[in-house]
């Protein structure tokens, strides 16, 4: 399931079941009954489906994929998405720290490239979570090891190109570091 955001942002979650899906789609087809006038017997029925979150409001914990290249972007979205995190994904570190201001005490990881678009590259981003906050794991990702020398604490460099299982373990990582 994709749902977008203001600003281009979108969020992946792994929807929690199909009945959750089946549920929403009851919902929306039940608003459009009311429009048209609905059975009372349909109404009920239907008043009786739980309650559908579209958005990153559910209780999961967030990783912040931050990649310009979209097509980057999108495998590391679609690994994470196999995960307990739900993930949102942006192109440069100004979003990516607006959506930290709005949601970072849900953010527990946050994955992104060293060169970013605009101002901002990944190790100014890596910079200012640590700083703000710390509790989240980052991961940056760099085609050059060696300079990885000026990362603050606990903020992990990754070789590119990075393998699937690497980007899954860090998770698992940032998942356990935030329980």
């Amino acid at each position: 399931m994709i749902i977008t955001e203001s600003r281009g942002v979108q969020f992946r979650g792994h929807p929690r079941s199909r009945a959750a899906q089946f549920a929403a789609l009851l919902q929306d087809f039940y608003e459009d009954l009311l429009e048209q006038g609905v059975p009372e017997r349909l109404a009920a029925l239907v008043r009786q489906m739980p309650e559908h979150r579209d958005s990153p409001a559910d209780d999961r914990r967030i990783a912040l994929v931050v990649e310009s290249d979209d097509d980057a972007r999108g495998l590391a979205a679609a690994l994470l998405e196999e995960t307990e995190l739900g993930v949102i994904e942006c192109t440069d570190a100004e979003r990516a720290l607006d959506i930290l201001q709005h949601k970072g005490e849900r953010v527990a990881f946050v994955f992104a490239d060293e060169a970013l678009a605009g101002p901002h590259d990944g190790r100014d981003l890596a910079r200012s979570v640590a700083t703000l906050w710390p509790h989240v794991h980052v991961v940056l990702t760099t085609s050059d090891l060696r300079r990885t020398e000026d990362l603050p604490d606990g903020v992990r460099a990754l070789r590119k190109p990075w393998r699937g299982l690497d980007v899954l373990l860090e998770a698992e990582r940032a998942v356990a570091a935030a329980s």
